[in-house]
């Protein structure tokens, strides 16, 4: 606790001499070493305290300015060591401004008694009507949302989590200052009311921001207008995005232009341009272009085309209805989904769908549109070069810097999830083969029409799937048997960005007295991540049985005849890049020089790093299954 003191006289005399005042000196306290020497032009009101000013900041242009406090008006204040406070415009109001901070060209900072800095603001979260609304604080995860969001079913556990955040809330809002905290930055703003500031955040040209929380080492800049949100670590908001009841997860980009109302936003998602209303973004959702509307629905790890339109006019009782993509889903420009729509994992929706598809159980598909009838290609996503980069990308992009992290992320392609889903889409597929298709060639399902060509093919790559994840299983792990008694891990969800067990998750929401007062249930979904593979060991002993070598022979020979066809599927895939239309627009002016041009430009398919990379994992899977089996023969 640092300890401060009375102004002496002769200080007091200084700062007058200084274009100083005060309401009364008496209520100023500084710290022992404290100097009146950089302190000029400035009004003291109420309750003030004063650290030293020791330090020197360099600008960028290379001009010094030292720390200490120069035309400006402060009231109820508390002002650590080393600050630079210049040019306030109006005031600074009920503030504790930490050590280290840099303040200069801003019109007003306050805080009002009662606020709660965005914490306990209700966002009307995929359902417009506030059927899914839920209140966002600073220690909400993705996966404390999707259930608080999604579970709407268990009460019990649904009312203790929220007694829990609006007490949290209630404490907050017995705060009578707002915290800027260490070594923040915050200039050429106008006005910045009852928010609290983390340590390291930069606020650089901000219009307006009001009721709100900003985490560490978040940027919010030019013209940003934002009120009742909440701003996680690392995150930034920048170039006129506009927000209003949002929460920006760790890691986000919010920018040019984007205007967001009772939006969810998690971790290193990306929003430009366009527009949500009622967004549930689990981690990883980009959408970067123009004319871009995202509306009542829910996403995950999805790519927003430009032009999207996920309308949600289709009802007579209010705007109840929503729409569903599940991870990983690619929506092509101008395509278009009327709610209610519910899309499977790894989709590509190219098109204009407006009689609801229901695509859910049928995971790495396409749906197009023909002539205004939803086409649905089952499984024909599963192994493209385009699914793997996006896994591949997605852990190389985590913007999140800090240790104590909200949100708990699984990246596997394949997981017991999307298994169970590829296992039952072949017993659908497999039922509708045996009815008689239209005169077309078509078969009619949930909205959707799937032919029958497309239904042959995509069985088989539904099984390729099933091989690959218990080929990988067996090639990367110890295979343990044992007849110990096992938990059912047969069912499971992703829970916005957590792939789980359906039972672990059942046992919190049994038990909601599990959900911890300080971290809300974080440390529970990062243990849930770690025991992950324990997990996957024992769904696949339950599923499969027991790995005698036989089994294991059988299984690693299917696995290397499947690994060696989709390498040569994704090299030949992958090498249209490099030729026919691919160079259509290179050798510009010099037609004979357009293989040179496009060589340099967009290299070869042998030289092209991610193929390369991929080529070489399948390679060695391919290598570690031979030796597997030549191993279990020999034993």
């Amino acid at each position: 606790m640092k300890k401060y003191r009375k102004l002496t006289l002769n200080e007091i005399e200084y700062l007058e001499t200084q274009q100083c005042s005060a309401d009364n000196w008496a209520n100023i306290e500084v710290a022992d070493s404290f100097s009146p020497s950089n302190i000029k032009n400035v009004s003291f009101t109420g309750k003030i305290e004063l650290g030293v000013f020791e330090t020197t900041y360099e600008q960028d242009n290379g001009q010094p300015l030292h720390s200490g406090i120069y035309n400006a008006k402060l009231h109820n204040c508390s002002i650590g060591d080393n600050v630079y406070i210049s040019d306030i415009n109006r005031i600074i109001a009920n503030c504790n401004i930490s050590d280290g901070c840099f303040i200069a060209n801003v019109s007003a900072i306050s805080h009002t008694a009662g606020t709660t800095f965005g914490n306990g603001v209700m966002v009307a979260s995929v359902n417009e009507n506030g059927g899914r609304a839920i209140p966002i604080f600073d220690r909400l995860s993705a996966q404390l949302a999707h259930i608080l969001v999604y579970y709407r079913h268990r009460k019990e556990f649904i009312d203790s989590a929220l007694a829990q955040i609006k007490q949290y809330t209630k404490l907050l809002g017995k705060h009578n200052k707002c915290t800027i905290g260490k070594n923040v930055t915050i200039t050429d703003c106008n006005t910045i009311i009852n928010t609290n500031i983390a340590d390291n955040a930069r606020l650089d040209g901000v219009e307006h921001i009001n009721n709100a929380t900003i985490g560490k080492r978040v940027f919010v800049g030019n013209a940003v207008i934002a009120r009742e949100f909440i701003c996680s670590s690392d995150a930034k908001i920048d170039e006129g995005a506009i927000l209003e009841r949002c929460f920006v997860g760790e890691g986000c980009l919010v920018t040019k232009g984007f205007s967001a109302t009772d939006t969810l936003m998690f971790t290193n998602s990306e929003f430009a341009n366009g527009e949500s209303v009622s967004v549930f973004a689990a981690p990883y959702t980009v959408s970067h272009h123009r004319s871009s509307l995202m509306i009542a629905c829910g996403l995950s790890f999805a790519n927003i085309g430009s032009g999207t339109n996920m309308s949600n006019h289709a009802y007579k009782l209010g705007a109840v209805h929503q729409t569903v993509a599940e991870r990983g889903c690619k929506f092509g420009s101008n395509s278009y989904l009327l709610s209610p729509t519910h899309i499977g994992a790894y989709t590509m929706i190219l098109g204009s769908h407006k009689n609801h598809p229901d695509t859910n159980e049928f995971p790495f598909s396409y749906l197009i549109e023909e002539d205004g009838t939803s086409i649905l290609i089952p499984g024909v996503n599963l192994f493209r070069t385009g699914t793997l980069r996006d896994i591949q990308k997605w852990q190389h992009r985590d913007r999140r810097k800090g240790d104590n992290q909200l949100d708990t992320v699984t990246y596997d392609l394949l997981n017991p999830l999307l298994i169970n889903k590829i296992e039952n889409a072949i017993v659908i597929l497999k039922q509708l083969q045996e009815t008689k298709p239209s005169e077309t060639g078509f078969y009619d399902y949930k909205n959707t029409k799937i032919h029958i060509h497309s239904l042959r093919k995509a069985i088989g790559y539904y099984q390729d799937a099933l091989t690959v994840f218990i080929g990988n299983y067996i090639v990367e792990n110890d295979i343990i048997n044992t007849t110990e008694n096992r938990a059912d891990y047969s069912e499971w969800v992703d829970l916005a960005g957590l792939i789980a067990p359906k039972q672990v998750i059942e046992n919190l929401l049994d038990n909601p007295q599990l959900l911890s007062e300080t971290d809300f249930g974080i440390e529970i979904f990062c243990k849930i991540k770690e025991n992950y593979r324990e997990y996957v060991k024992y769904y696949i002993l339950n599923k499969y049985g027991i790995f005698d070598d036989t089994k294991i022979t059988k299984y690693l020979n299917e696995y290397i005849a499947v690994m060696e066809l989709l390498n040569r599927r994704l090299q030949k895939e992958a090498s249209s890049e490099f030729f026919g239309d691919s160079r259509i627009g290179f050798g510009l002016d010099y037609p004979e020089y357009k293989t040179q041009d496009f060589t340099i430009v967009s290299g070869t398919a042998d030289d092209n790093k991610f193929l390369k990379e991929i080529s070489a994992i399948i390679q060695q899977k391919i290598e570690m299954a031979k030796n597997y089996a030549k191993k279990s023969k020999r034993e």
